[in-house]
């Protein structure tokens, strides 16, 4: 039950986090899926 209630207040923590650092930096979203799929292709240009 400890586990359980630790693990829950983590996940709001970072729930909670996330929500702020996107209200103050709208475009984060944008950057993270651009960087995505360049860290993405570069890995699968890596493994090629």
């Amino acid at each position: 039950m400890k586990g359980i209630s630790f693990m829950l207040g983590m996940l709001t923590g970072i729930a909670v986090s996330t929500a702020a650092v996107t209200s103050c930096y709208p475009d984060i979203s944008r950057r993270m899926m651009r960087d995505g799929k360049r860290a993405f292709m570069m890995g699968k240009k890596f493994f090629c």
